[in-house]
This record gives C-alpha cells, sequence and structure tokens, in this order.
C-alpha cells in the first residue's frame, strides 16, 4: 500500500493537475461566473489551438529536440485553407493544401537535424523565418474574414457537442490517440530512448535518424492540419497568424512535466500544463491584474518548471501516468 501511495505521489503530471485544481478554486471563488458552463467553454476554447501543437511539440522534446517552426505553420496554414477555399476549392483540397505544407516543413526540419545532424534550435528557427517570410510575402496585406472560411470549420469553431466545444473535442482526440501510440507503438516508445541516451539507443540497434525524421515530419503534419483549428477559432486570418505561439507550445509542454533534457513526459501533461497556463490568464484576467504582470507570472512558472524538473531529475525517479521512465 506504501509503494502504491509513493508511486502515485511520483507521478509528473500529479503536481500540474493539483496546480491546475487551486488555480481553477481561486479563480471560482474570486469570480462564480468561471464556475459556469460559460466559463468552461471559454477555458477550453480558449486552449484548444495551443492544447493541439503541445501534443505534437512533445514528440520531439522527448528526443531532446525543439520544432519553433509550429506558429509559423499553423498561421500559413489557416491563410491558405480560408484563402484556397475563397476561390471556390473544396474543403478536402483546402485541408490537403494545409497538410502539404506542414509535411513539407516537417520533412525539412527533420532532413536536416536527423541527417544532417545540425541543432533543432537553429533549424527550426530558421525554418520559423523562412515559413514566416513567405506567409508575408504571400498575404500581403489580406486577412481572411469569417464568410471565407470553409463551412465544416465555421461549423466547429462555433459549436458545441453537450457543451463542451468541438476546437477542445479534437485536441482531446489527438491527445489521446497519440497518447496511445507513444505508450503501445514501439517505434513512438523509441522517441523516449534516443532522448533518455542517444548513444545507447544507437548501440540498441534503433535507426535514430529515421525515428527523428519521422517525429518532425509528424510534427509538421500535424501543425499544418492544426490551421483549421486555429481558423475555426477566430475566423478569420492574417499575415501575423500565428505569431508566438511556438512559445506558448513550448511553455506548456514544460510546464506539464514534459523535460527539456527529453526522455521523459507525456502528451496528457502537455494538454494539463495548456490548461493550467490558460486557467491562470483568465484568473489573472478575473482579479484585474494587468496583462504584462500576466505574461511575467507566466515566464516565472516556465522557470519555476525547469528548476523543480532539474531538481528531481537528481533527486528522484519520476514515472508518469503512462510509464515513461
Amino acid at each position: 500500500m506504501k509503494s502504491l501511495v509513493t508511486r502515485f505521489f511520483r507521478v509528473r503530471e500529479l503536481p500540474v493537475f493539483i496546480a491546475l485544481v487551486i488555480v481553477v478554486f481561486i479563480t471560482g471563488s474570486a469570480n462564480p461566473q468561471f464556475f459556469t458552463l460559460s466559463g468552461f467553454q471559454d477555458v477550453t476554447l480558449g486552449v484548444a489551438v495551443v492544447a493541439v501543437l503541445a501534443v505534437a511539440q512533445t514528440l520531439v522534446i522527448v528526443m531532446k529536440h525543439i520544432d519553433l517552426s509550429v506558429g509559423s505553420t499553423i498561421g500559413f496554414s489557416a491563410y491558405l485553407i480560408g484563402d484556397a477555399s475563397s476561390k471556390g476549392h473544396g474543403f478536402w483540397y483546402c485541408m490537403g493544401l494545409a497538410l502539404a505544407l506542414g509535411l513539407a516543413v516537417g520533412a525539412a526540419n527533420g532532413f536536416m537535424v536527423a541527417y544532417l545532424k545540425l541543432p533543432s534550435l537553429v533549424v527550426t528557427l530558421g525554418t520559423l523565418y523562412i515559413v514566416r517570410g513567405v506567409f508575408n510575402e504571400v498575404a500581403g496585406g489580406n486577412t481572411i474574414t469569417e464568410d471565407m472560411v470553409p463551412g465544416p470549420i465555421n461549423f466547429m469553431g462555433l459549436n458545441t457537442f453537450f457543451g463542451i466545444p468541438y476546437l477542445f473535442l479534437v485536441a482531446f482526440v489527438l491527445m489521446l490517440v497519440v497518447g496511445f501510440v507513444m505508450k503501445r507503438i514501439r517505434s513512438a516508445r523509441d522517441l523516449y530512448a534516443i532522448g533518455s541516451n542517444l548513444l545507447a539507443a544507437e548501440l540498441g540497434g534503433i535507426p535514430v535518424a529515421r525515428r527523428v525524421f519521422l517525429a518532425f515530419l509528424a510534427t509538421g503534419a500535424v501543425s499544418g492540419l492544426a490551421g483549421a483549428v486555429l481558423l475555426a477559432r477566430f475566423n478569420t486570418a492574417a499575415a501575423n497568424s500565428g505569431n508566438g505561439l511556438e512559445l506558448s507550445v513550448v511553455a506548456a509542454c514544460v510546464v506539464g512535466g514534459v523535460a527539456i533534457a527529453g526522455g521523459i513526459g507525456t502528451v496528457y501533461g502537455a494538454v494539463i500544463g495548456a490548461i493550467l497556463l490558460q486557467a491562470i490568464t483568465m484568473a489573472l484576467g478575473a482579479l484585474g491584474i494587468p496583462q504584462f504582470w500576466q505574461l511575467a507570472v507566466n515566464g516565472t512558472l516556465l522557470i519555476a518548471a525547469i528548476s523543480l524538473d532539474r531538481y528531481l531529475s537528481t533527486r528522484v525517479k519520476p514515472t508518469s501516468i503512462m510509464g515513461a521512465k
């Protein structure tokens, strides 16, 4: 029994979940509207985009890599979907265009990191600027408006399923699917081995370059398709869409227990981290805290999460809700 309790309190996602419960309780006490269906929908709608990207980002962070191009990719894909729709193309053509963009960016990142052995931070920072530059050239001063958004995407952004926004359900289902794959599929489990000890993974016969390439490819594909989520969330897209999202996504992953040092973390924790950051933002807003201090609090929380992760990595051997060591 004692062993079971000990294991329970060593689950990496547990402190994040407890923090989320505390934030929700404090916010609800200060503003009872937070406990209503409307408050729930505000949180889940607000977190949908970051949650989807956090799931994708987890794939590369557990390998001790990072993808900073996701913000530019999702913004560009959102614009391309709306632009293609306004020109009379069907929904699936628009989504195919978004997927093609995501795959192209993911393939470029994966090739340079996996086969050219370039640092992922530098590579993805470079593709961030390249994609953003091409995006600005293509979009110019044009803006995608609500009447240009494909019908299914517009419906998804404006409606709920038994009170739960469809956009959050998209993130939730993606989390479950990717979480299952990372727990049960051998090739996905290899990502943890690569992040834990690269040399041991290579000596163990894991095709490291192929795994790294495919992980970046998958992250790019999800980021491209997630353009539909971003477009549905705001019903508009312009040359600045997606700006800065990559930082929010990395913060959500780290706060949710996905170790920057690699080898540890789950998509469940990443999504909980995204919800926690969104809840804190709403809590500070409800308490009348200026936006600057909201950003400062999120930054402080990120540093605290990294510091705690560093401490735990040297003191204990934490587990996770999916058993990754």
